[in-house]
């Protein structure tokens, strides 16, 4: 964004005075008008290191953004249209991806997080065109105008806040150009979350709803029932869909995968599972092994695990047993 200095001044209509006045008049609207484009865009990152990014191309217009060398190896996926582009989640944010995804496309883009766990709303903010899934509870929580998500939701010690342009409702298709794609409700991990059906290539993305390392159904908001609930939702509206493409794995679970969880998981919820201790971030967990797929549940309800206290704060997922502190003699 700039000022045509000419313009502003009406050179040809100005004595020398009156020009060295509006000189000064224009040189703070040029200001302005910097530091709004620096708002609404920010400075470019520092560049991430070699190797932060992997870019996994499952189709021309397709993309996986992988970060493995983080410590919850996040993938995110770009889905581009002929029109206009979806970002789906934004990753951590230890490093933007703002600048990996423009050197994919340059077409606008609609960012839809699959949650609002701070590792899928890194650096959201940096996004001009932010949609949430459309519910009284999210709605809500915009004040002043802006999105304010707890330290609960967010899972770190600090709220998030950022500016929500629009709202999709559950099952809306969004038409990329050429290429349409559904958003759709799939509580279980948290109620906020979503997947995208993506018809055209037989594909869904799922976010957190279950994972290939480890299904976390222990988080504030977390119900198991209703995961397992979405998960036959989900495999019943993409009846053609043989993948699917989670959150923390390059390894998509193929749809025989998806039904065993279904199964699986709704066995735990109905309490006809058997589990084993673990401890997760200090806090007693029950986990459930269905087949090599691990799903965690705490001890109590409500006894959750908490936000951590920073984006590079790790959790061994292995976990083992907790271990009770010892007693001063």
């Amino acid at each position: 964004m700039h000022i045509n200095i000419l313009k502003c001044l009406g050179f040809s209509r100005l004595g020398p005075v009156s020009i060295a006045g509006n000189l000064i008049t224009c040189a703070f609207l040029s200001l302005g008008a910097v530091a709004s484009a620096t708002a609404a865009h920010p400075a470019e990152r520092e560049a991430a290191p070699s190797g932060w990014f992997k870019i996994i191309k499952l189709d021309e217009h397709t993309y996986a953004i992988s970060e493995p060398k983080y410590w919850q190896e996040n993938v995110s996926y770009l889905l581009i249209g002929t029109r206009r582009a979806l970002l789906f989640d934004t990753g951590p944010g230890v490093y933007g991806i703002r600048a990996v995804v423009r050197d994919l496309t340059q077409l606008p883009l609609v960012v839809v997080p699959s949650h609002l766990h701070f590792d899928h709303v890194g650096d959201v903010e940096e996004f001009d065109d932010v949609r949430l899934l459309d519910t009284p509870a999210l709605r809500a929580q915009v004040r002043n105008g802006r999105f304010v998500e707890p330290a609960p939701q967010h899972m770190l010690r600090n709220e998030k806040q950022f500016v929500v342009r629009g709202w999709i409702k559950d099952g809306q298709t969004l038409n990329l150009g050429k290429r349409k794609v559904r958003i759709v409700s799939t509580p279980g991990h948290t109620p906020d979350s979503v997947s995208v059906i993506d018809d055209g290539a037989k594909r869904v993305f799922t976010g957190d709803l279950v994972n290939r390392i480890v299904t976390l159904c222990d988080v504030p908001g977390s119900d198991a029932a209703q995961m397992a609930r979405s998960l036959n939702r989900l495999l019943a509206l993409a009846p053609a869909a043989d993948r699917a493409y989670e959150a923390h794995s390059e390894k998509p679970l193929e749809r025989s995968e998806l039904e065993q969880l279904a199964t699986g998981i709704a066995k735990i919820a109905a309490g006809a599972a058997t589990p084993s201790a673990m401890c997760l971030g200090g806090i007693p967990m029950r986990r459930y092994d269905i087949g090599p797929f691990a799903v965690v549940l705490p001890v109590t309800d409500g006894k959750t695990l908490a936000p951590l206290g920073s984006v590079t704060e790790t959790l061994d997922w292995q976990g083992g047993e907790c271990v009770a502190p010892s007693q001063p003699h």
